[in-house]
C-alpha cells in the first residue's frame, strides 16, 4: 500500500488541477489553435542547393613575358579578336597609332565582307533557280573575293609593321572575346603580371562545388534550376555535363574545410547569365511522380522514429509514420497514413495526442 504525506498529497493534488485547468481551457475555447494540411499525391523532389559562378571552359590568362612600360593598350573590355590579334605595345613609337588606326580599317573591312558575302550567296540561289543572271552573280561574288583579300593583306600589313617597328608587344594566342584586361595605359609590369583575359564565350557554364558524399548522389544529365533573383535570371531547363573525379579541400564560409567536388552545370536555354556572375543552384538528384505524400512540416523525428499529429473528430491523434524519399517540401510515404488524412503543421511542445485542435482559417 502506498502512502503520502498531507505536503505530498497537497502537491498531486495542485499538478493534477493544473492538466485539468489547461485540458478544460482547451476544451472550452475551442481547442489549440493549429494549421494543417492534406496527405496527397504529387511529386516528391530531392534537392541539393548550392551556390555557382558562370565561367568559360577555355578562358585564357595572359600573363607578361618581359618587365616594361606599357606604351599602347590596342583592345577594349568585351572586343571580340581572332587569334594573332596585337593586344598591346610596350615601346615608346607612333606604331601604337599606326597600328590601331590600321586595326579599325580592318574592322571595317570585315564588316563590309560579312555583308557582300551574304550578297554573294543569296544570288548564287537566285542564279541556280534561273532568277537572275550569271553577270549578277559573278559582280556580287567577284566583290566578296576582293574583300577576303584585302583584309587578308591588311592582317599580314599589321603583323609586319609591328614586327619591324619593334612594336609586335602582346599578341592573342586564341580567337574570343576580351573578357578582361588588367592594365593600363602607361603602367609598368613585371614578368608574369596578369594583363588580359580571353574567353570563348560560345561555351560558358555554371560552376559549383558540392560536398563531397553530395557528389555521388549526383549523375550526369540530371535536372538543374539556376538562377539569380537580383538580376532576374532564371534557367529551369539546366543540367550536370560533368562531374569532377577529385575531392578537394575547401573553406567553407564559416571557415571549415569541407572535401568538395566540382560540378559543371550547362545552360538550358539560349538566354545566358553575364560571365564571372553568381547564380543560385539547385539539383535535382532523385524525383519521384504521383507519390503519396506528407507536407515536410508535419513530420518530427520521436525515438529516432518519425511521427505526425493526425488531426481525428477534432482532436490531435500521435501517429507513426514510414517515410521513403524525403524532398525539399514533402516526404514520400510508405506507410502509416492514407491520402486525404489531415495532419497538423509545425506542432510544439503544446500540443499532445487527445488535445483538442482548432484549426486555423
Amino acid at each position: 500500500m502506498m502512502h503520502f504525506t498531507k505536503k505530498k498529497t497537497v502537491f498531486l493534488l495542485v499538478a493534477v488541477l493544473a492538466v485539468g485547468t489547461i485540458s478544460a481551457a482547451a476544451w472550452l475555447g475551442g481547442g489549440k489553435e493549429a494549421e494543417t494540411a492534406a496527405v496527397d499525391k504529387g511529386e516528391v523532389k530531392k534537392i541539393l542547393k548550392e551556390n555557382g559562378t558562370v565561367e568559360s571552359k577555355s578562358a585564357v590568362t595572359i600573363m607578361a613575358k618581359n618587365a616594361g612600360e606599357i606604351k599602347g593598350l590596342m583592345v577594349d573590355e568585351g572586343d571580340r579578336i581572332e587569334k594573332g590579334a596585337v593586344l598591346m605595345l610596350s615601346d615608346g613609337t607612333s606604331a601604337a597609332l599606326d597600328i590601331k588606326s590600321q586595326q579599325a580599317e580592318l574592322s571595317g573591312l570585315q564588316a563590309q565582307y560579312s555583308q557582300a558575302k551574304e550578297l554573294a550567296d543569296k544570288n548564287r540561289l537566285l542564279y541556280e533557280q534561273g532568277a537572275l543572271s550569271y553577270e549578277a552573280y559573278n559582280t556580287s561574288n567577284t566583290e566578296a573575293k576582293q574583300l577576303a583579300a584585302q583584309i587578308s593583306a591588311l592582317r599580314y600589313s599589321i603583323e609586319s609593321y609591328a614586327q619591324s617597328t619593334g612594336s609586335e608587344g602582346v599578341t592573342a594566342p586564341v580567337a574570343g572575346v576580351v573578357t578582361a584586361v588588367y592594365v593600363k595605359e602607361g603602367a609598368s609590369v613585371a614578368v608574369g603580371a596578369p594583363l588580359f583575359e580571353i574567353s570563348n564565350l560560345d561555351d560558358i557554364y555554371v560552376k559549383t562545388d558540392v560536398i563531397a558524399e553530395d557528389a555521388d548522389l549526383i549523375q550526369e544529365g540530371d535536372s538543374v534550376k539556376i538562377y539569380n533573383t537580383d538580376s532576374g535570371f532564371s534557367d529551369e531547363l539546366a543540367s550536370v555535363r560533368k562531374i569532377h573525379i577529385k575531392a578537394e579541400d575547401k573553406l567553407s564560409d564559416l571557415g571549415v574545410s569541407q572535401k568538395r567536388v566540382t560540378v559543371e552545370i550547362a545552360f538550358g536555354s539560349d538566354k545566358r547569365a553575364r560571365l564571372g556572375s553568381s547564380l543560385d543552384v539547385e539539383i535535382t538528384v532523385e524525383q519521384k511522380e504521383n507519390a503519396l505524400r506528407v507536407p515536410e512540416l508535419a513530420v518530427f523525428v520521436k525515438e529516432k522514429e518519425n511521427y505526425v499529429y493526425l488531426l481525428e473528430n477534432g482532436k490531435a491523434v500521435l501517429k507513426q509514420v514510414e517515410t521513403g524519399l524525403e524532398g525539399e517540401d514533402y516526404y514520400e510515404v510508405l506507410s502509416g497514413l492514407a491520402e486525404g488524412d489531415q495532419v497538423i503543421l509545425s506542432p510544439g511542445d503544446d500540443i499532445s495526442g487527445g488535445i483538442r485542435i482548432k484549426t486555423k482559417d
